[in-house]
């Protein structure tokens, strides 16, 4: 009996010792000595009655931890009036700020608090589907902190931020570290680091000009070929309406043409292809080179392969000679229906008088 009493008393003073020892423990949060001594405050005790990031750091309080304590306002008078932890601590939202001091300050002896368990969710899933992302804040923390992103680039709101292809061209979202250059985190174009399944092209057909002349163009025949890096954003801007293609462009390598080329490209380059208004192509043993021709107002550039679903006879040798530089050519004869102006006179093909159609610098 004796010996059952002493181990009763063991227990008892273990368990006397630990709770002792878990009472005198200091609080985990963080410690504020402003506006009077000493509040700890508890990320997790507030999240756990459905308290969340937006609550606060939506307009009340910044992500810096004790920031607040800087501004002259930040006072019991504010609090009372609906600012700061007033805009919650009113009575009726939770208990008022006025009549239970003691709920939160606990004098000017406190302990410092130990490091809380951060309250927010480690990991949040931005979009829906095959185009979700996971976004880790353990990973980041590591060289970014809550103000880095939170609220210049994202609210603390989960789900707020929606977005778009259009996004990733732009110093938005995660777009202001992770930017084409990759200096702050790996580059945008790297779309396999975050897209763990490639997001499904868009199906809709894109038209590029306006009536017979317009190009219809569609990323299923594409994608499959090339992916979506080929493309965006370097050549094209992930928003469509961004996209400015000049008939230059057809020879000197941009836009379409840094595959569609007609010397060393990788696909093809027959006019009928895309421009459905035109006829197939003859095609010639091989194309000159472009022509230059240097004007008061500005260069113009000819190109036989744009031209070439006519024949060799219909301009040479008349009206142009086969040589360069043998053959005058002004405007006032153009607008007489000479020279270019045989078929640039509206009708078979654009005006002369369209001038911003050839003289390019």
């Amino acid at each position: 009996m004796r010996k059952r009493f002493i181990v009763i008393i063991h227990l008892l003073l273990i368990y006397s010792v630990s709770f002792i020892a878990e009472a005198v423990q200091p609080a985990k949060g963080i410690l504020y000595t402003k506006p009077l001594e000493s509040v700890i405050f508890s990320h997790e005790q507030h999240a756990q009655k459905g308290t969340t990031c937006a609550t606060c750091h939506s307009g009340l309080f910044e992500m810096e931890a004790l920031h607040v304590q800087n501004k002259k306002d930040f006072n019991m008078d504010s609090l009372y009036k609906g600012k700061y932890c007033g805009a919650c601590h009113n009575g009726k939202k939770a208990f008022a700020s006025d009549t239970q001091c003691a709920r939160c300050h606990i004098g000017s002896n406190a302990q410092a608090p130990q490091k809380e368990t951060q309250a927010y969710k480690m990991s949040v899933t931005l979009g829906k589907g095959d185009k979700g992302v996971v976004f880790h804040h353990e990973k980041h923390l590591k060289k970014a902190n809550c103000r880095t992103c939170h609220n210049s680039l994202f609210q603390p709101k989960e789900g707020a931020a929606k977005i778009k292809m259009v996004d990733h061209n732009r110093q938005q979202y995660c777009f202001g570290c992770h930017d084409q250059q990759g200096k702050k985190g790996f580059s945008v174009n790297d779309c396999s680091r975050c897209h763990q399944k490639s997001p499904a092209a868009p199906t809709e057909t894109i038209k590029y000009g306006k009536g017979a002349k317009a190009v219809s163009f569609k990323h299923e025949t594409h994608q499959m070929k090339t992916g979506c890096k080929a493309c965006h954003p370097q050549t094209f801007a992930y928003r469509r309406s961004d996209a400015r293609i000049d008939f230059n462009d057809h020879v000197g390598g941009k836009s379409c043409f840094t595959c569609h080329a007609p010397k060393g490209g990788s696909a093809f380059y027959d006019c009928n292809r895309c421009h459905k208004d035109k006829p197939a192509a003859k095609t010639p043993a091989y194309y000159p080179d472009a022509l230059k021709y240097k004007t008061p107002m500005k260069n113009v550039y000819f190109h036989h392969a744009s031209h070439a679903v006519f024949s060799c006879h219909s301009c040479h040798p008349q009206p142009f000679a086969v040589k360069k530089g043998q053959t005058k050519m002004v405007m006032s004869e153009m607008l007489q229906g000479k020279t270019c102006g045989m078929c640039h006179d509206g009708s078979k093909a654009f005006t002369v008088r369209d001038c911003a159609r050839c003289h390019k610098n």
